[in-house]
């Protein structure tokens, strides 16, 4: 039996520790380390999952002696415990974006390859049956062509005011539009070449969150295909859904329509009307990660695209602040910009 750590105790760290509790990969995988900067926030998920609770990530290393990490914290707090665990020979599963800086993410991925430890980037969708299912049609030729996307992936306001702390120092392109742009690149191979957009910032800055409450982009690729995006963090909690996200693939001889927000089961209550998500694909993500680790099927370069992924990012906000169209980098590109003024 593996042994892997959590770094994160937050939202995603519980959820994936309550999946190698309650899932197929409790007899593949044991939970033997949490680590929070949050000590009561470690020390609670240690309760519930019998691990060894910790505050530093090198200690927690040191002490568990783990065969995987999984990294969880804020987007913009990747790279330190990145680092860590890289520089002791620990495989990697780092939430996504790898890094919300470009110069930063470049490192991640050189010192992954430089070091020779395998680490990879938690984009979910890639292993989410409904996306799977899309591939497929898409791989077979059934929409022909793919001339576009559009796309919404947005969540209820309890996400930057409540569920995370740290919503201030990220924005929904960053967390949630990081989804969808990686979507894009798997389901189509397209690169992206240019992107504009615009945002809005009012009610999240007016309750004391300083990031957009809406972000539209529109991307232009390589090819002769175009992807229009929509985001937003302002969302009413009424809804029976906390996470609206739906995407469609037009193509030159059909079309692909996607709701994930109806899942075909709805519930109505005396005071509430909910739609449960029947698709939980956080087992099949582990399960795909520990086969890597182990040497199957690993991708040539795993954290290539995670990289564009952060250069797409990158030049996103940047449309946002200057309201013009902005070029994307590439990781293959000789001069990679290290912070957004050097573009």
């Amino acid at each position: 039996m593996s042994t892997l750590v959590i770094v994160g105790c937050g939202v995603m760290g519980r959820a994936y520790a309550e999946t190698l509790l309650r899932s197929n990969l409790r007899w593949r995988t044991r939970l033997v380390g949490v680590c929070d900067s949050n000590p009561e926030a470690a020390e609670a998920l240690a309760r519930e999952t019998g691990a060894r609770a910790f505050t530093d990530v090198a200690e927690m290393l040191r002490v568990t002696e783990p065969e995987a990490a999984y990294i969880a914290v804020p987007d913009h707090l990747h790279a330190d415990p990145f680092f860590a665990c890289i520089e002791a020979g620990i495989p990697v599963l780092v939430e996504k974006p790898l890094s919300t800086d470009p110069g930063t993410a470049r490192a991640m991925r050189s010192a992954s390859i430089d070091a020779g430890v395998y680490a990879e980037c938690n984009f979910t969708n890639r292993s989410n049956p409904v996306f799977t299912t899309v591939k497929s049609a898409i791989d077979r030729g059934e929409v022909g062509e793919v001339i576009g996307i559009n796309s919404r992936l947005s969540n209820s306001i309890q996400y930057p005011t409540s569920l995370l702390r740290w919503a201030a120092d990220t924005s929904s392109g960053w967390f949630l539009l990081s989804h969808v742009f990686d979507l894009t690149t798997w389901l189509t191979g397209a690169r992206a070449a240019e992107v504009t957009a615009t945002g809005i910032r009012r009610v999240l800055k007016s309750r004391g969150v300083d990031t957009y409450d809406l972000i539209h982009a529109l991307v232009r690729y390589d090819r002769e295909m175009s992807g229009l995006y929509e985001s937003s963090w302002t969302l009413p909690d009424s809804l029976p859904s906390a996470v609206d996200f739906t995407f469609e693939v037009l193509g030159t001889d059909g079309a692909i329509y996607v709701d994930t927000s109806d899942q075909m089961v709805h519930v109505a209550g005396r005071t509430s009307y909910t739609k449960p998500g029947t698709n939980n694909w956080t087992e099949a993500r582990l399960s795909q990660f520990l086969d890597h680790v182990e040497g199957s099927a690993r991708p040539d370069d795993p954290l290539g695209e995670a990289l564009d992924n952060t250069l797409l990012l990158v030049a996103l906000h940047e449309a946002l602040e200057t309201g013009g169209a902005v070029a994307v980098a590439h990781r293959d590109d000789a001069l990679l910009p290290t912070t957004l003024s050097e573009r």
